[in-house]
């Protein structure tokens, strides 16, 4: 449990450190310092997460497999990691290091995009560092896709944006629901836009993920499988869009993005309906993990938003980092799932 606790201590101690009005090279330098760390402590896991043997089956299977049936054999961009480990007889964990690179990369560039980047971080190192990133192999690097696609995001790099969704469904078919989040906020106004946006994921989706589409909908609306804890993760989705409702026009955002998130905090209460009609809680649970960027953009601006100077409000500010705490503190000590990821492993450790 202690190296759970000193990841949360290192983006905590980043958060008293430093401020975005003393951002300096020296800071920037420990931001990338402490991604980097994050990065290798997701990859580097051994036998930590719930799916863990269930990924390993598919690096099992694709092991001995030609590139193209190997393809088949998973998501597409996932597959591809793992031929290419099997290739190299590197074992899954290059296939970790690269999907925590690329979940790390993109939360890190959305985080470092808002007021306070370390309290961003902070705010994602309970349940979207540890268990999503730990846990959900695949989606973690879409999810990490997705966050750096949207993170600079405006009307003029729509192209780019939908491009990366489409890069993102390679590792986990669910990307594609970002798309129409990804579109709304220029869906009336810049029609032409929107149309050629439509074009490009049409084309993406019939070249790359068409065959799959029968298994998204068979495991994700029809399957009668629930998840366990999922009220509670949709609940704290719901928590930050009720914030970020109340306050995004005192958050510093532009114009696309303000549309984006607000799109993001009405659908965590599509997915409390979702949750509450549907058979099975475990496709709405994962569609929401992509929801959960939000939080990081809620509440890390929170401090912020409800000052009246520059400064950050110190109350909301430790108010924030003690509601991450219990976050964390409460998942490790009473989630029925978080003997999967106790004790922390690492293949660095003999």
């Amino acid at each position: 449990m202690l190296p759970y606790w000193l990841l949360f201590g290192l983006w905590l101690a980043g958060t008293f450190n430093f401020t975005r009005s003393s951002q300096t090279s020296s800071s920037r330098h420990a931001f990338v310092v402490a991604t980097v760390l994050t990065a290798l402590m997701i990859g580097l896991r051994y036998q930590v997460g719930g799916d863990w043997e269930p990924y390993l089956g598919i690096y099992n299977n694709i092991y001995f497999q030609p590139l193209i049936p190997a393809l088949g054999l998973s998501d597409p961009g996932y597959a591809l990691l793992n031929w290419l480990a099997a290739q190299a007889d590197t074992g899954i964990w290059f296939v970790n290091l690269s999907c925590a690179i690329l979940f790390v990369g993109g939360v890190g560039r959305l985080a470092s995009r808002q007021p306070q980047p370390w309290l961003a971080m902070l705010v994602a190192v309970p349940y979207f560092i540890i268990v999503v990133a730990m846990g959900y192999t695949r989606q973690a690097a879409a999810i990490g896709i997705v966050c750096f696609a949207v993170a600079d995001a405006n009307e003029r790099t729509i192209i780019r944006t939908v491009i990366l969704i489409g890069v993102a469904a390679l590792f986990h078919k669910t990307a594609l629901l970002m798309l129409p989040l990804a579109l709304g906020p220029i869906a009336l106004r810049k029609i032409l836009t929107t149309i050629v946006g439509v074009i490009l994921f049409a084309a993406l989706f019939v070249l790359l993920l068409r065959s799959q589409s029968d298994d998204l909908i068979a495991n994700y609306a029809q399957s009668n499988y629930d998840s366990q804890g999922a009220a509670v993760r949709i609940a704290m989705n719901v928590v930050a869009g009720v914030l970020f409702l109340l306050f995004r026009n005192r958050m510093t955002l532009n114009p696309y993005q303000r549309s984006f998130w607000t799109l993001n905090a009405l659908l965590t209460f599509v997915s409390v309906v979702a949750l509450v009609n549907l058979s099975a809680s475990s496709g709405v649970d994962r569609v929401s993990l992509f929801l959960i960027p939000l939080q990081m953009v809620a509440l890390s601006q929170l401090p912020q938003a409800l000052a009246d100077a520059r400064k950050p409000v110190l109350s909301v500010l430790f108010g924030v980092i003690a509601y991450c705490f219990a976050v964390q503190f409460v998942w490790l000590n009473f989630a029925d799932n978080a003997v999967s990821w106790l004790p922390y492993n690492s293949v660095l450790l003999p």
